[in-house]
């Protein structure tokens, strides 16, 4: 994200920054089952706040009861993928770096909204210091490909649910691979 999208209304009437907003209380339920109900959510989203998310790539705070917190980003999709994505190059054009260079978060969330939007039909949490550490392990290759969106240039790499390492996720609700 660019300083010059927070506030733009063109990113806050993008259709996925629209559907992140609409799945809000559904990640929050996620997060309330894995977490606890006594946790505390905050999402960047003051302008104090904002350099957490333009510089780490961080959305979501949460406070466990104990006072600890854990950093986040947060993902949901409309598609049937069922894979983990993370912006490459903004703009591979200009050589321009995504969140893959940066994300500094300590979890990502991914979850894929179901079409009436009442839920998700998969989601995972993983500890994202496992996953980075654990393809640089050679444990597994990210995969990569380009957005087909005609507006964006970005590029991303990702992987699927299935193959995400055990030792790497927090929690899932994963649709089995169909054979």
């Amino acid at each position: 994200m660019q300083d010059s999208d927070w506030g733009n209304s063109n990113f806050e009437n993008d259709p996925r920054q629209k559907l992140n907003r609409a799945m809000m209380p559904f990640i929050d339920d996620v997060y309330y089952s894995v977490f606890g109900r006594a946790i505390q959510i905050k999402r960047i989203e003051q302008p104090d706040d904002y350099i957490l998310d333009r510089k780490f790539a961080i959305d979501t705070i949460i406070t466990l009861p104990t006072g600890c917190i854990l950093t986040g980003q947060e993902k949901c999709l409309d598609t049937t993928f069922g894979t983990l994505t993370v912006e490459y190059m903004q703009n591979p054009l200009t050589n321009e770096k995504g969140d893959w260079f940066n994300l500094a978060a300590q979890f990502y969330f991914c979850g894929y909204a179901t079409k009436r939007r009442d839920g998700f039909s998969m989601w995972v949490i993983v500890n994202w210091a496992s996953l980075v550490l654990s393809a640089f392990n050679h444990s597994f290759k990210w995969l990569e490909n380009k957005n087909k969106d005609g507006k964006a240039r970005a590029s991303f790499k990702y992987i699927k649910f299935t193959d995400i390492p055990g030792n790497c996720l927090i929690a899932s609700k994963i649709t089995p691979r169909r054979a």
